[in-house]
């Protein structure tokens, strides 16, 4: 049996895999497959906004910025 974490180590796993979570949705999220009607013209401003968004987040957890898989 492993050796019991500290709350600073949990707290690191659990950022890592919240921004791979925002990579995956930066990576491969296509508004033409959701359930939204984003015109085409502005779909690049949206993912200038997700991009923004997700930096912002990034920050918070000590990154510079948030990465797309």
């Amino acid at each position: 049996m492993s050796e019991k974490m500290t709350r600073t180590e949990l707290k690191e796993i659990a950022q890592k895999a919240i921004m791979h979570g925002i990579g995956n949705v930066l990576g491969y999220w296509d508004p033409a497959n959701q359930a939204l009607e984003i015109p085409d013209d502005q779909e690049d401003e949206l993912r200038e906004i997700m991009q923004r968004e997700a930096d912002r987040l990034a920050k918070v957890f000590g990154y510079d910025r948030a990465w797309s898989n």
